[in-house]
């Protein structure tokens, strides 16, 4: 097998993008873990959950499709000298917010896209919509999403799935069929996503850890 030996590096006339391999999806688990070690309010029980074989379908017995989360949320409401039902109750105050990069408008593939929805590097953040509901945003989810960026002063845009193309679905969904929880799907556009290398913007990595950790608090 070839691989990329070269380090991961930022470049551009501000040094305003970062290049390297697998920023999908392990720039959200660097913006998640950081953000959630930062100093946050110990009000509430923040989660980070990161899977392992999100790419090869999550069937695993450690995957996002397997009731490894939802055990350990119930485990965590009963060290606490709760019940089942208390459990049931703080899942349906609680909020999801499903972290997997999106494509970012690229000119030489412009039928690739919706026609009115082109993402950029450095736009910020984009919620992810797909009428197909591969994504589980949906209208008040997406709003709650936007007001913590408007809250965090942190812009953000939207990806939108060509209707016609079959595009990937993320844990977001996956995880629905183990809990009953509310959550959007966002992510930082990247171009060549999959590839050796992938480009994004190193704006939008600090605004996404902005975000998470203004979610966290």
């Amino acid at each position: 097998m070839l691989f990329d030996t070269t380090p991961a590096c930022t470049f551009g006339l501000h040094d305003e993008f970062i290049s390297a391999g697998r920023l999908d999806d392990l720039s959200m688990v660097h913006a998640g873990l950081t953000a959630i070690t930062s100093d946050i309010s110990e009000e509430n029980t923040c989660v980070l959950a990161i899977f392992d074989n999100e790419e090869t379908g999550s069937g695993t017995k450690q995957g996002a499709g397997s009731p490894v989360l939802s055990n350990l949320l119930l485990r965590i409401v009963e060290e606490q000298g709760g019940s089942y039902q208390d459990f049931s109750i703080a899942i349906s105050n609680s909020f999801l917010i499903s972290a997997d990069n999106a494509h970012a408008y690229h000119p030489n593939y412009s039928e690739k896209y919706d026609p009115t929805n082109h993402p950029a590097l450095g736009g910020g953040p984009c919620i992810k919509i797909n009428a197909n509901c591969k994504y589980m945003s949906d209208a008040h989810s997406a709003a709650i999403f936007k007001s913590l960026c408007l809250d965090a002063d942190v812009p953000f845009q939207y990806f939108v799935n060509h209707s016609d193309v079959a595009g990937g679905s993320t844990l977001g969904n996956i995880l629905t069929g183990q809990i009953d929880i509310e959550g959007v799907d966002v992510g930082n556009p990247l171009l060549a996503m999959h590839s050796v290398r992938e480009t994004g913007s190193v704006a939008d990595h600090l605004n996404m850890t902005k975000v998470f950790t203004h979610f966290f608090n």
